[in-house]
């Protein structure tokens, strides 16, 4: 039961979430895993759920994707993402609870008020967005903001735009997956639940495919990111009472 409560059921809800609004759903799990796993842990499971995602976008968008374009931020990236990982290992779990806590408010204040897609990173700009894509991805499982920026930027259409970066995250997903394998953050125990959740993840966008035209996608992201900054402030709270 603990796999359903903790690991399904959030997979599930981000499933709904990513298919109406197009919103990742490695963020809304983020939620709700470290209530019962720590952040390490939780982002490793996230992540790896996240992959079933994007191996069927991959698969639809696989004659558009621009493999030029994937491998010199890859490399920079599954780097920082590697160091950021054993970095999250050393650090106290309750003060891990607090930075994600913090993350969240600033990721919900991103969405709300900054996710601009006219944005073109240029230069040191665009090395900063892999950078700290790379970072957040090792600390939390969850890289997708700042990369879209970057893809929009580096992409001359949607296709191309969609396959490359859901290539770039299955590249990065493998690896990271098999990086917090080996690293024993990923442990045998929880690959029944993570199986779970990726059955989770499918069921949620069934669903959403099906309420998606009685929706206003609009107004659920909204809903949502305010709830993402709600559940980041709660994190705050009562990991420091």
């Amino acid at each position: 039961m603990e796999f359903v409560h903790y690991i399904f059921l959030p997979a599930l809800a981000g499933g709904i979430i990513q298919g109406v609004t197009g919103f990742g759903a490695g963020v809304v799990m983020m939620m709700f895993l470290p209530l019962q796993y720590s952040v390490v842990q939780s982002a490793g499971i996230s992540s790896a759920i996240c992959m079933i995602l994007c191996a069927a976008m991959v698969y639809r968008y696989r004659k558009t994707i621009n493999f030029k374009k994937i491998f010199a931020p890859a490399i920079l990236y599954l780097a920082i993402s590697s160091i950021s990982i054993l970095f999250a290992k050393m650090i106290n779990q309750e003060v891990m609870k607090i930075i994600l806590g913090i993350f969240l408010i600033i990721l919900s204040l991103y969405f709300l008020f900054f996710n601009k897609k006219d944005i073109e990173p240029k230069g040191i700009v665009s090395i900063l967005c892999i950078v700290i894509s790379g970072i957040c991805d090792g600390l939390f499982g969850i890289g997708g903001p700042l990369m879209v920026i970057y893809f929009l930027a580096k992409t001359s259409s949607k296709e191309e735009y969609l396959g490359t970066i859901q290539c770039f995250f299955l590249i990065n997903v493998l690896y990271s997956t098999i990086f917090r394998i080996f690293n024993s953050i990923i442990t045998i125990d929880l690959m029944p639940g993570i199986g779970l959740g990726m059955l989770g993840i499918l069921v949620g966008l069934f669903v959403a495919n099906k309420i998606v035209d009685r929706l206003d996608g609009g107004l659920v992201k909204k809903l949502t990111y305010v709830i993402i900054g709600l559940c980041g402030l709660s994190n705050v709270i009562t990991t420091l009472l």
